[in-house]
Formats: structure tokens, sequence, C-alpha cells
């Protein structure tokens, strides 16, 4: 390399070309799937559902007229128009809104009637005062299609199922799974299942980046149509299939409005730092040469980027400055110190005197990472990969492009000052040699408020509280939560026997048509039995105070006993009604929640995101249970599930995996250190001061009352494997310093302040003004990643010049009493 820097440049030049056509293919995926635990077995039960009755994938528009009147005349033309255009947009499947509601009260009709048909807002003689009295008091529209006061109506907007993406979901789930219970066995799954997974892997992905295409254009579609609207009153977009896109899309903005930003804070570091342009163009250099290469791998592997991942970009590119900028203090000190020797000699020495301790630094961030790989996350998962490959890659990049354009460029000048101390870490090297025993008992006293900390954590996490307030997803779910029923949508499906066919039913009893059943044979599958225990756990649901809206066939039930005196309906009125229905009520009102061949009835339920915390595993045993022991229901009969129940096993796992890596991260870059350093002692003592700060992080998060989500979970992890960099680098510097100084800890301390801990002070000020940006976010994950991050990297710099220096005095310095004199250094 130093023979051939030139040929080099144009090897790396050819392949960054290739890599540079492949960042085209790198994309962001924002699917649901991409926050679940892959082999979660209530996935299953969840793409079952969602094959069944349609699950999540609708949108809610609500309609607030500026007059408050929802259902003047003039309103309900705006909705009408509203309704016809969003239908027609390819991808809608269904719209469902007040105007297609039935009017039963608006005169009161007689149930015999109801199979003649039935008047809606759009039928001429209805009574508006009564239709509106019937509408907001509705068991089934009321909190659903229109708020209480008549100020707002909703639609809601079926997107079109994939079939061919759901059943491949589904089986690929039960593959999934069971795979998870054979490992667990020590076992694999046969060579037959591995295949057929591998291929519903691939066809997952295919289906899926059709899907989101299709699905990114609808929603963008229906936000045309509701903009286009806006004059007529206020009009707010929710739903689920919003929340996983939005989430991208805030991503990909801030990639674009921060990237810049960070830029040139960083630029204005480095300048700062080293006043030359070499000093700032080579980092900056070596940094985009890596994210070139990481993102041209991925985009040529077809493997984008979530959520979970997204930060890997700033990541890489302030870890790359860093790993530059240790190379550059090592060069400059060899430039200030030995004048006489040329170039190629200065680059030689400095890459043998950083070799060592950049490799280990990056070998142990490596191990921090590569525990995300332990998760069932996928997102997860990937993050760890992408960012092990990112660090090879940027470590390969610093000792090869580095020194090679510096060995092209022309001599510059001479540093001025560059064995001037910085007054940070004078002060900080004074604090460690000579009050270390405070240091030390101060540390205790952060430790034990850490861990008090540590124990307040929280995993309460809220879609509603991922986005800043003058957004508009988070202006649309708030007003559907507090005025519409809830915002994050849970089901609970109850199992029957299925249909059989009925013979021998007494058609005289049917006040209806006699070829009614013909039409829809199933009806009798609806008994009295069946639908008192929906209206019991119905009842039970709308009781618990973190529950909005409930909808499921109790409330049509409740309905028909209004037109029936208030008595129950027969077997046979239940069947008449549901037989009458016609096709397009029946579609909307009947198949989303009942499936009688398969035996399924569903509740589908929406929990309150700005009501008080709650657990929501300890919900979903609560219905289980009621469901068990009050209604009488087998174990098993009653699922819930939902983006409620999968999320929150997301979180859990992702915890619970964390936990368990954590602790082999640490043996790991313990080993690190005693491989390096060639001492147990060093290598525990270097580990204490990192372990305290990312505990302090977590201890902060619990004070603060931030929850656990699925960025800043792993911060513990990334705040160990970025922070040892610091402590391998002062470890290294401070033995060579101690071999120099005659065994003089003390002395010794005070020489690594003064050289290495420059770089350190350098480095960790580039992290936290990179991260420090982030706060500016509209998505509230990047924004608590951005200062938690920062504050771990303050936290581990402060740690590694404070504690880990009073450490090494109170362990291998002898004791001594008095103070040195003020002017001692």
């Amino acid at each position: 390399m130093l023979d051939f820097p030139a040929i080099l440049l144009c090897v790396v030049a050819i392949w960054l070309a290739v890599a540079g056509y492949f960042t085209t293919r790198f994309t962001f995926d924002a699917s649901a799937d991409t926050l679940v635990v892959q082999g979660d077995p209530d996935l299953e039960a969840y793409l079952q559902t969602a094959e069944t009755f349609g699950g999540d994938e609708f949108l809610l528009l609500t309609f607030t007229p500026r007059d408050g009147r929802a259902l003047a005349a003039e309103n309900l033309a705006v909705l009408a128009r509203l309704q016809a255009e969003i239908a027609a947009l390819p991808g809608v499947g269904s719209v469902f809104s007040i105007l297609d509601a039935p009017l039963l009260k608006s005169p009161p009709m007689a149930i015999e009637a109801f199979a003649e048909g039935y008047p809606t807002l759009a039928s001429a003689g209805v009574d508006p005062a009564l239709a509106a009295l019937e509408l907001t008091g509705s068991a089934l529209f009321s909190e659903l299609l229109i708020t209480r006061d008549a100020g707002t109506t909703a639609m809601r907007i079926a997107l079109s199922l994939d079939r061919e993406l759901l059943a491949v979901d589904r089986e690929r789930a039960t593959l999934q799974m069971r795979q998870r219970e054979l490992q667990a066995l020590d076992e694999q799954l046969p060579a037959a299942g591995q295949a057929r997974l591998a291929f519903l892997d691939a066809e997952h992905d295919r289906l899926r980046a059709i899907y989101l295409v299709e699905r990114d254009a609808l929603i963008k579609a229906v936000r045309g149509v509701r903009d286009r609207h806006g004059e007529w009153g206020v009009l707010h977009l929710g739903g689920v299939p919003m929340i996983a896109a939005d989430m991208i899309d805030f991503v990909k903005r801030d990639l674009v409005s921060f990237g810049a930003a960070v830029l040139v804070l960083i630029i204005g570091a480095l300048w700062w730092f080293f006043r030359s342009k070499r000093w700032v163009l080579l980092p900056l250099l070596c940094s985009a040469t890596t994210v070139i290469f990481t993102t041209g791998l991925l985009g040529a592997v077809d493997k984008p980027a979530t959520v979970v991942s997204s930060n890997f970009v700033a990541l890489l590119a302030i870890m790359v400055i860093s790993l530059t900028i240790h190379l550059i203090v090592q060069y400059r000190e060899f430039e200030f110190r030995e004048p006489g020797l040329s170039i190629a000699e200065r680059v030689r020495d400095t890459l043998r005197a950083k070799f060592a301790p950049c490799l280990y630094n990056s070998l142990t961030t490596l191990a921090a990472f590569a525990s995300l790989m332990a998760s069932d996350i996928v997102p997860v998962e990937d993050f760890g990969w992408m960012m092990c490959i990112g660090i090879v890659i940027g470590f390969v990049v610093a000792f090869t492009v580095f020194p090679a354009v510096l060995l092209l460029m022309p001599a510059g000048k001479p540093p001025v000052n560059a064995d001037r101390e910085l007054s940070l870490t004078r002060a900080l090297s004074l604090v460690a040699r000579w009050r270390y025993v405070p240091v030390t008992v101060i540390a205790l006293v952060c430790t034990l408020v850490a861990v008090v900390g540590i124990g307040r954590v929280s995993m309460d996490n809220r879609f509603l509280e991922y986005f800043g307030h003058d957004t508009d997803i988070y202006q649309g779910m708030y007003f559907v939560d507090r005025h519409l029923g809830g915002t994050v949508p849970f089901d609970v499906v109850i199992g029957f026997q299925p249909y059989e066919s009925l013979t021998g039913v007494d058609d005289e009893d049917d006040f209806f048509a006699d070829d009614v059943e013909e039409v829809f044979p199933e009806r009798y599958w609806f008994t009295r039995d069946k639908l008192d225990r929906l209206a019991s756990l119905h009842a039970y649901l709308e009781g618990r105070e973190m529950v909005g809206k409930v909808v499921s066939l109790s409330a049509l039930d409740h309905l028909a006993r209004d037109l029936n005196g208030g008595e129950p309906l027969t077997g046979v009125q239940i069947a008449g009604v549901l037989g009458a229905l016609p096709d397009t009520l029946r579609r909307e009102l009947i198949t989303p929640y009942a499936d009688a061949d398969q035996g399924l009835m569903r509740l589908s339920a929406r929990v309150f995101e700005s009501g008080p915390t709650f657990d929501r595993a300890a919900l979903a045993a609560d219905v289980r249970q009621y469901a068990e022991q009050t209604l009488g229901f087998a174990p098993g009969q009653v699922q819930v599930t939902g983006v409620m129940i999968l999320f929150d096993n997301m979180l859990k796992q992702l915890l619970h995996s964390q936990i368990d890596t954590l602790v082999w991260l640490l043996l790991v870059v313990f080993a690190m250190f005693a491989i390096l350093l060639r001492s147990l002692r060093y290598a525990v003592l270097g580990l204490i001061p990192n372990i305290l700060a990312a505990g302090s992080v977590i201890g902060i998060m619990g004070y603060a009352g931030i929850p656990l989500d699925m960025m800043t979970i792993t911060i513990a992890a990334i705040s160990v494997g970025i922070g040892v960099d610091d402590a391998i680098h002062y470890l290294h510097r401070f033995r060579s310093e101690l071999a120099r100084n005659g065994g003089d800890v003390r002395l010794a301390v005070a020489f690594s302040h003064a050289t290495i801990g420059s770089a350190m002070y350098f480095t960790s000020l580039t992290i936290m003004i990179g991260f420090s940006v982030l706060v500016l976010s509209s998505f509230v994950p990047t924004v608590l990643f951005g200062v938690l991050t920062t504050i771990a990297m303050a936290l581990a710099l402060l740690a590694n010049l404070t504690l880990l220096p009073s450490l090494l005095v109170l362990v291998l310095a002898p004791p001594r009493r008095r103070l040195p004199p003020r002017s001692a250094s």
C-alpha cells in the first residue's frame, strides 16, 4: 500500500462506482411485519384473522364541517363526494360511512318490514332530527362513524387485501413457529420444510414489495382526495397502515433534512479541532466511501432498511469519522515530535501505532452490534448485521484510503501547539490523579441511583407518542383516539363449531321470503346462545377503562332488539333478519365479524392511546380468563390478537434478548481487553466505567419516563460497544506511558490525558454533535435515539477520563497523603 497508493485508490474508485450503482436499489421497508417477532405463535392467529375478517388494513377518514353540523344536507353532500372519489381509487376494497347506515327508527319500522328494505340518510322522507338521535345513540355506529355530538363523521376505507400474500405469510408463520419449536429441542426442520420456508421467504419479499408500492400510492391518493376537500372543514386520516408507512416517511425525510445539517456541523467541528482542510476532507472521504460501499452491498442483496435500522447510516458515518480522528491525532503527534520523518514514515508509524487499538475497537463495537443478531425480530437482526458489515468496511477503508490519500497529498504545514493539552483533559487529569477516592465514591453513588432508575423503566409504548404534535398523522390519530373510540385495534376471536347444512327447519315460522335460505343458508348458525355469550364478552370489553369502541354482532343484535320491543330475537327471527340483509350491508355488518363456515365470531376493539398507562399483555390475559372462567369457554376457544398484541410481544422479546446478549457482550469485551492489554486487571478496570455509563443512560430513561421502544432498547448495547473504544485507546496509551515513565502511575495518567485524551474528546464530541441534530426530528423515537446516544457518549467520555484513571491510581499507585502544590500539573 505504501508503494502503490495510486493503484490502490484506482481499485477503490472502480469498486466505489459499482457500489454507487447498487445504492439506487437500496430501499426502506415500511411493512407492519417488520414490527413483529418471526415465529411468534400470536402471528399465525393474527394472519388467520386478517385472512378471514380483513384485519387492520383499513383507514379512517374523519370529516368535521366548519359549521359543526355533520348531518346537515350540504355537509352530507360533501361526504358523498368524498366517499365516491375514494371508492373509485385503485386498491380500495370498500368504503362505509354514515350514508350507508340503515335507519330503522327514523321513523320506527317493524322488524317484519325489514326484508322489504330500509331507509338511509340519502332516502326521501327521513326525519333529520330522528336520524341524528338514532345514529348518535346507536350501539353500532356511534363513535364508529359519527361522534356523539354529531359534529364529525368518519368513513371506514377498507384496503383490498392481497390474498396471495396473506396465504404465503400464514404458511410461512406456521413453518417459522415449527422451526423455533424444533430448535428449542436441538432439532432441525426437515430438508423439505427448510426448502419450502426458503421459497416462502422469497415469495413473501416479492409479493410484499409489490403490495407496499401499491399501498403507499393508495395512501397518497387518499390524502390527495382529502386535501382537495379541505375547504369544507377539517379532515383527519388515521389507521394502522399509515403508522408504519409514516414512520419510514419521517425517517427518509430526516435523512435528507438533517444529513446536510450533520455534515455542516461535523465539518465545523473538524475545522475547529485541526484548523486544516486536509483533516476535514479526509475523514469525510473515508466516511462517505464506507457508507456508499455498505448501502451498495445492501442494495445488491435487496436488503432494505427499516425503522429500527434507519439510523445505521448516521451511526456508521460518525463512527468512521471517529476512527480517522484517532489516526489524525497520532499522525500529527509524529509530525510535531519528529519533524525529520518523511510522509511515508509518518504514515507507516501511525498505522503501526494505531492498528491494534483500532482493530480491537472495531471488534468490540462489532460484538455489540452482533449481539442484536440474536433477536428473532427481523429488523433488529438486520440492524445488527448491517452495522457489522459497515464496521468491517469502515475499518478497511480507514486503513487503506486514509493513508493512500495522505501519501499522494503534498506535505502540509507543521501543526502548531500540537502538544498543548486541552483545558478539560488537564482538569480531569488533576481530579483523577489526586481526587481518586471522591471520584470512586461518587461513581458508587451514581451506580445506586442508576439501579433505582433502571427499575423504573417501562415498556408502555404508544404509536401516538411516536410523532410530533404538529404532524398530520398525530393529529389524525389523536382525534380518532379522543372522539371515535380509540386508536390501536385488537381482536377477540371466539371459536364455535363450524356451520353444517341444516335440514328440517320449519319454514312456516319464517316470516321472511322462503328463498332467502338459498341466498344465505349459514344464517341458522347464528343462534341465541352464541349471541348471548358474545354479548357478555362484548359488555366486558366495553367496561374496561382502556378499551374504546367495540364492534361485533352484539351491536347488531342490540339494534334488532330495539325493533322487537326490547325482546331478544328468537333463533328463527335471527335467521330471518340475517337472511333479509342485502349483500352490501351483509358485507359491512356481518362478514367482518362472523364466519359460519369456520365457526368464528370476532369482536373488533380499539384501545385509547391518550389515556392512562396499562399492560397490554395483562389485558389480553384478563379477557381470556373472563371468557373461560365466567362464560364457560374452553381454553384456547377465545384468542386475543392484533397489532397491539404483536407489537407488545416484539418489545418484550427484544428486551429479553438484549438482557441475554448483554451478558455475552460484556464477556466478549472483557476478552478483547484481556487479549489486547494482556492483563485481567486492566480488563476489569476498563469495563467498570463503561458499564456505569450504559446503566446510567437506562436509569435516566427511567427517571425521565422514557419507555423502552424498538430503537431505545438497543441503547445499552450500543453504549457499551462504542464507549469501550475510549477505554481501549486510553488503556493502550496508558501502558505505553507507564513503561516510558518508569512505572509512575500518576505521570502516566497525566501524559495519557494530554495525548490520547484529546483524541477521545474529539471523537466523542464528533459523535455527540452528529446525533444532537436528531432532536429536531418529528419522529420521536429518532429524537430519543439521538438524545440518548449523545448522553451515552458524554457519560462514557466522562467516565473514561475520570473514573477509569482514578481506578488505575487507586489500584496501581502507592498511596500519597499530601496533595501536590497548586502549580503542579
